[in-house]
């Protein structure tokens, strides 16, 4: 069991939990319905304390874990979309969304998570503090979430093939060894 296996399933529900807790109620469920969850990008920026209670390390782990949790959530939207209300009932996995009227019910590319982390529009937070490095959680996570993935579409889902969900879900991601 790696780092981010441990993180993944175990303190991530209780991160994601606190983050909720802090960001306003108008930032957590755009789409007007009380259990869909989104993640506005501002939230997660350096302009907002949203997620001071964790350290950059922890940051890493939960922007990695945030990232992947919204990739299955679009990768089954766009691609399994007769199987998505199944698949969100079981999940209930947030939405990552824009911050403005326009775009607050607009699906954002989950690979903007990262960019979010370490964005501010003061240059001074921007430049002045520390970065979140998410290279090694994300290269640890890969694995751990193919395997999760497979294992909930054998258990959960047995219409959808797991390596296939997967697959499409491998074409999406930003880093690549």
């Amino acid at each position: 069991m790696n780092e981010f296996d441990k993180y993944y399933n175990g303190q991530f529900r209780q991160d994601i939990q606190t983050f909720f807790s802090k960001i306003p109620e108008r930032s957590k469920h755009t789409f007007d319905d009380r259990k869909i969850f989104t993640v506005q990008y501002q939230t997660l920026t350096k302009d907002f304390d949203y997620l001071d209670f964790l350290d950059n390390e922890r940051k890493a782990y939960f922007g990695t874990a945030l990232f992947f949790t919204v990739l299955v959530d679009q990768v089954c939207y766009s691609h399994y979309n007769d199987y998505y209300d199944k698949f969100e009932n079981l999940t209930r996995y947030p939405k990552f969304v824009g911050n403005s009227p326009s775009t607050d019910r607009t699906n954002f590319p989950p690979r903007d998570i990262f960019n979010a982390f370490n964005y501010s529009r003061d240059k001074e937070k921007m430049f002045d503090s520390e970065n979140v490095e998410f290279w090694k959680p994300f290269n640890e996570a890969k694995p751990v979430i193919k395997n999760e993935t497979v294992y909930f579409f054998k258990n959960h889902l047995s219409d959808i093939d797991g390596e296939e969900f997967w697959n499409r879900c491998e074409q999406e991601l930003p880093f690549h060894p």
